[in-house]
């Protein structure tokens, strides 16, 4: 479990700035990050939250069923940038060429962040209204025993 777990983790963040388009140093805040809980946080809270065996072993579902789109997707992703910059090596670049290329892989970043979100909503799907709220009150309790400076 904590294999697959570790692999989603690993995965670009849900609906952050598109890193081929990123610029800058910035760091833009996850618009849905208070509405939705990752996988990491449930099982982080289990007992907290009392998470049932049928909760959990659905959660364990979940992320083997989605894991492997995920993980092909991004493969593609990998060999779509190198061939962006491929295409832009060189002293004299096909725009064209570029352009094409970089729109597949902006469309595949984009089936990553879908397969993200719909993991997302199913997780807190299987979550009851009592659990949800529970772990919204230890990600405050959380965020508040944080210093300042490592708060986002």
């Amino acid at each position: 479990m904590r294999s697959m777990l570790g692999a989603f983790i690993l995965l670009p963040c849900l609906l952050l700035p598109n890193p081929l388009l990123a610029q800058g140093g910035g760091e833009i805040e996850n618009p849905f990050g208070s509405l939705l809980f990752t996988a990491e946080e449930i099982m982080q809270h289990r007992r907290a939250i009392d998470l049932n065996d049928e909760q959990r072993d659905g959660i364990t579902r979940l992320i083997q069923e989605l894991q492997g789109r995920a993980v092909g997707l991004q493969w593609r992703l990998l060999d779509e940038t190198e061939e962006v910059k491929d295409a832009l090596e060189g002293p004299r670049v096909d725009l064209d060429r570029v352009m094409d290329r970089f729109e597949k892989a902006v469309r595949t970043e984009m089936e990553i962040k879908e397969v993200h979100l719909e993991l997302l909503v199913r997780l807190k799907n299987i979550l009851s209204p009592e659990q949800q709220e529970e772990l919204l009150r230890l990600r405050e309790t959380s965020s508040q025993e944080q210093p300042a400076h490592e708060r986002r």
